[in-house]
């Protein structure tokens, strides 16, 4: 039963937030039971109702799928199970004054640069140098499992290293809000406060989560004018650009926009094949060029967990059969969750698709016309070019005759005009759904 359980986790740690794995999952133990049924213990009651609440209907269909039968969870308090750094009984954050990573995986060094994400890399790259001196805050924005979580905790764990008196943070930001309940509870704000406004790097993920919570909202407020006018570092991810996130108080809005903004987005096919050669060797894992070919095509994938997912899987197959991986193999594992797409990148749909919508002929939109429904045409054009079919900025650029920058303006201006223009997400939704 414990091999059914280091399986599950290992589906879990691909499908969950790193966030949520460690603090949550990691940390949770079994022992022996029935083929049919799972035990985990918890290190704490409060953590066992937590994972109940959030996380056991996770659990429970994960390991069924493991199993290939269902299987009864059930999670109770273990005795002698070490409590994780960042989750106690009330899950106090550990500001922490030394180099120790919380994540020490997350480095610079092990992260994959590509078109999708080298804004971002070198934004990141140049706060944790001079952490405090170059965009602050820093605000990193992109769709789930693209990095985000990995630049922020490489700019963490790059700070500790080279500024080892420098108090760091970080954090979540449902853990965040957390503490900051369970501080209120006890009526232990003023500690709440000293341990939040007294650190020189705060580093907050998936700060979307505070939107909506008044109170939450203004103690982070507070914490965030503080920090900054102390000249201290702030970095925050979200699945949004601050512009788009619903029901974010506006001058905590107007902090965000005050820094450097950058966007992770999915990976081309050049950075897809380094990630899967950068993840193969970080699991030591060998998997001939041919077979490297063959994921790189297949998996068009919205996002890097689901390319490491991929990897999870073969090696998990080739073990369990006691096969070495080769090109027959990674058919039979992935080729119905990955069935074959054309070879020819379908641009022309893109724009037949926009030109019907729009009544511009194709021909128009790769012309020189600078009208204001042609712009307008081809900055759709754009934007669905990359992302919904992941082409380069300059791959795009080189189409329509103008440079990344351009390619640049016109994903961001489509982003912008749909957040908070009706038609335009209603045109670009459209237009999605029928790519």
């Amino acid at each position: 039963m414990q091999s059914l359980w280091d399986q599950t986790r290992m589906e879990l740690r691909t499908s969950l937030s790193v966030q949520e794995y460690t603090a949550w999952i990691a940390c949770l133990r079994t022992s022996a039971t029935l083929d049919d049924a799972l035990a985990v213990e918890a290190p704490s009651i409060f953590h066992r109702n937590w994972v109940q609440t959030h996380f056991l209907d996770r659990i429970r269909s994960t390991a069924a799928h493991v199993a290939g039968h269902p299987v009864a969870v059930s999670i109770s308090v273990g005795a002698g199970i070490p409590l994780p750094m960042k989750v106690a009984a009330s899950p106090v954050p550990v500001v922490q004054k030394s180099a120790a990573p919380a994540h020490p995986s997350f480095t610079f060094d092990n992260f994959v640069v590509g078109q999708c994400n080298e804004l971002a890399h070198g934004g990141a790259r140049a706060v944790a140098d001079n952490p405090g001196g170059v965009y602050n805050p820093l605000f990193i924005h992109g769709g789930v499992g693209l990095g985000k979580t990995h630049l922020v905790h490489a700019i963490a764990n790059a700070v500790r290293l080279r500024h080892r008196s420098y108090r760091v943070l970080s954090i979540g930001a449902e853990l965040f809000i957390n503490e900051m309940v369970s501080s209120l509870r006890r009526q232990q704000m003023e500690q709440f406060h000293r341990r939040f406004r007294k650190i020189d790097t705060l580093v907050v993920d998936d700060v979307q989560f505070i939107a909506g919570k008044e109170r939450t909202q203004e103690e982070f407020f507070h914490t965030f004018n503080l920090l900054a006018a102390a000249g201290k570092q702030i970095v925050l991810s979200s699945d949004k650009p601050p512009h788009a996130i619903p029901n974010l108080e506006a001058g905590l809005r107007n902090r965000f926009e005050g820094g450097l903004i950058v966007e992770v987005t999915r990976p081309d096919r050049e950075t897809r094949r380094r990630i899967l050669a950068a993840k193969a060797s970080q699991q030591n894992i060998e998997i001939p060029e041919t077979v490297l070919d063959y994921l790189t095509e297949r998996i068009r994938a919205a996002s890097v967990r689901e390319l490491e997912g991929a990897l999870t899987r073969l090696k998990a197959m080739a073990s369990l059969v006691g096969r070495t991986i080769d090109l027959a193999l990674a058919e039979e594992t992935l080729g119905r969750l990955y069935p074959a797409r054309p070879d020819r990148v379908p641009v022309e749909r893109v724009e037949t698709l926009v030109s019907e919508a729009l009544a511009i002929a194709r021909t128009t939109l790769v012309s020189g016309q600078r009208s204001g429904p042609v712009v307008f045409a081809r900055q759709v054009s754009m934007y669905l070019m990359r992302k919904q079919i992941g082409l380069s900025f300059a791959a795009i650029g080189e189409r329509y005759g103008r440079d990344h920058t351009t390619v640049l303006h016109a994903v961001r201006a489509i982003e912008a005009r749909r957040s908070c223009d009706a038609e335009v997400r209603r045109l670009v939704t459209s237009l999605e759904e029928r790519l």
